[in-house]
C-alpha cells in the first residue's frame, strides 16, 4: 500500500492563485505533521509561452521557486525544497512522488468549468495518475486540524478498502471519521453493504478509531448527500477512492468528479483503487 516515505508532502505549484492556495493547505498539513514541502513545478508548454511573455529565461523558474521556499520556511517554520522538471503533469508529478518518497501530494483546482468541461476533466486525470493520496483543495487552509473526515461507503471498488489508509490518516492526525453509508433499494445488495459496513467498524474499533455512521437517505443522490453531509457537520475532508482505470468522461461527471468538483469547496483526499487491491480481513 504505502512507498518507502520520507515525511514529505509534495505540491503542484504552478504559480496561480490556486496554487497558492495549495501551498497553504499543505503548510498547514506539514505543521501539524513534523513533515516538510516540497514543491514541484512541471516545465510544460504552457510555462515556457508564459516566460516568453516576461522575456524571461528558463533559470527564473527556480530562481521563483527558490524565494517562494525561502518565505515559506521563514512564515511557517517548516523545511521547503523545490524541483522545476520537464515533462507532462499526468507522469512527471507521479514521478516524482515516488521519486522523493512523498506521503501526500497537494494540488489545487478552480473546479471543473469551461474547457475542462468541454474536453474532459484534468484535475481527475492528475488525481488518478499519482501513486500517493492527493489532497484536492479549492479554498484556503485557515484553521483546518484534519480531525474530522467523512468516509463514504458503497459497492464501488476500493470503496470499503480505503480503511487501510484511514488507519494511517488516524495514526498521523488523530482523526475521527464519519461513515456515509449509500441506501440500496434492492435487499441483496443493502446486505452485501450492511456486511462491508460491519466490517470496517470492526475494524475501526480494533484499532481504537473513532467514527459516527449515517445513512445516506437517497441512493439516487448519494454524491450530493456525502457533500451536504459533509458540509453540514463542517468536515475537514471527505475521503474517496479513485479507479485509475476507469477514466471516463461524461456530460454530468463521474462521481469522483461531482465530490472532487464539489461547489462548497470541501477538501477531498483521492486515493487511488489500485492501491486497494488488499483483503482487509486481516487487519
Amino acid at each position: 500500500m504505502e512507498n518507502e516515505n520520507n515525511n514529505v508532502v509534495l505540491v503542484a505549484y504552478d504559480f496561480t492563485k490556486i496554487g497558492d492556495i495549495a501551498i497553504e493547505n499543505a503548510a498547514r498539513m506539514a505543521k501539524l505533521l513534523g513533515y516538510k514541502i516540497c514543491l514541484l513545478h512541471v516545465i510544460n508548454s504552457s510555462s515556457k509561452k508564459n516566460l516568453k511573455k516576461a522575456k524571461q529565461p528558463l533559470a527564473f523558474i527556480n530562481e521563483k521557486l527558490k524565494t517562494i521556499s525561502a518565505s515559506l520556511t521563514q512564515e511557517h517554520n517548516i523545511e521547503v525544497d523545490f524541483i522545476a522538471r520537464e515533462g507532462s503533469i499526468f507522469t512527471t508529478i507521479a514521478e516524482e512522488s515516488n521519486r522523493i518518497g512523498a506521503n501526500f501530494l497537494v494540488f489545487g483546482t478552480h473546479g471543473k468549468k469551461g474547457i475542462q468541461f468541454l474536453l474532459g476533466s484534468f484535475a481527475i486525470k492528475l488525481v488518478k495518475s499519482c501513486p500517493v493520496p492527493v489532497f484536492v483543495v479549492q479554498k484556503p487552509a485557515k484553521e483546518s486540524t484534519f480531525k474530522d473526515i467523512v468516509f463514504p461507503l458503497d459497492l464501488q471498488p476500493g470503496s470499503k478498502q480505503k480503511i487501510k489508509w484511514a488507519i494511517s490518516l488516524h495514526k498521523q492526525f488523530n482523526c475521527k471519521f464519519h461513515l456515509f453509508i449509500d441506501s440500496y433499494p434492492d435487499e441483496y445488495i443493502q446486505n452485501r453493504i450492511r456486511a462491508d459496513l460491519n466490517q470496517v467498524k470492526k475494524i475501526l474499533e480494533k484499532h481504537n478509531i473513532p467514527y459516527t455512521e449515517t445513512h445516506s437517505p437517497a441512493r439516487s443522490k448519494f454524491a450530493f448527500n456525502i457533500i451536504k453531509f459533509a458540509h453540514n457537520m463542517k468536515a475537514d475532508m471527505i475521503m474517496i477512492s479513485t479507479d485509475p482505470d476507469k477514466i471516463t468522461w461524461n456530460l454530468f461527471g463521474s462521481m469522483d468528479e461531482r465530490i472532487i468538483y464539489n461547489q462548497l469547496k470541501i477538501p477531498v483526499m483521492c486515493i487511488n483503487a489500485q492501491d486497494l487491491r488488499v483483503i482487509i480481513g486481516g487487519l
